[in-house]
């Protein structure tokens, strides 16, 4: 698996434009949806699983103690010349060592890649502070919307293509409490603008959502 996800994945599957696809306001879009869901307290560490490039990293190092791992170690090779002085490492999720505790523990767009993904939410379990929480989005493929993602998706990464609902239900029999979820609008209109919205009242009917959750 690891071996899928080099320079090449990232080329083919963004178009060679993987910074275009993830402007810097997406990411502190992220940002302020979970610092309106915590209680703050200071010495907050956060954990990104799926890391990438560190552009999320890079959004959340002023309110956090920030912490990077990905599978790809193409992906690391890149993060860690952005992000000289963060702690960025090469794992897959259920490898990520278990001697350091979060406060928050990230994956964006990440779990719809993972095959062992019971394996994966228990092992992020054991790395959330009590109180801790996780943050995720993936894309989602009910609806004529997601049905139509479905058919537009091309990355073969992609081993899970479920509901909405689908992720709500395995995230609470993992035993996590849902805190919120909510929807995302997205598309890359090419060359010129990528559009990232987070939304609650269409929830429903977005071709992503980002969910919070804690252990129950």
């Amino acid at each position: 698996m690891k071996e899928l996800f080099e320079q090449s994945y990232f080329t083919e599957m963004y178009d060679g434009s993987y910074d275009k696809r993830n402007p810097e306001y997406k990411f502190k879009s992220y940002l302020n949806h979970i610092l309106k869901r915590i209680i703050y307290k200071s010495n907050l560490k956060l954990l990104d699983i799926g890391c990438a490039y560190g552009s999320f990293l890079k959004a959340a190092k002023e309110n956090f103690s920030i912490t990077g791992t990905d599978i790809s170690e193409h992906a690391i090779e890149v993060a860690k010349s952005r992000l000289p002085n963060a702690e960025i490492y090469t794992s897959a999720v259920a490898d990520i060592p278990l001697n350091n505790k979060f406060n928050v523990v990230t994956c964006f767009d990440i779990l719809e890649h993972v095959p062992e993904l019971d394996q994966a939410l228990a092992h992020i379990q054991n790395l959330l502070e009590e109180n801790g929480v996780l943050v995720l989005s993936v894309p989602v493929y009910d609806t004529f919307i997601g049905k139509l993602v479905f058919k537009l998706d091309k990355d073969p990464t992609h081993v899970h293509k479920n509901s909405r609902y689908w992720w709500l239900e395995k995230l609470e029999k993992a035993g996590y409490k849902i805190v919120s979820w909510n929807g995302i609008w997205r598309y890359y209109f090419k060359n010129i603008f990528y559009l990232h919205y987070i939304s609650n009242l269409t929830r429903g009917f977005t071709p992503a959502i980002i969910i919070v959750v804690k252990k129950k």
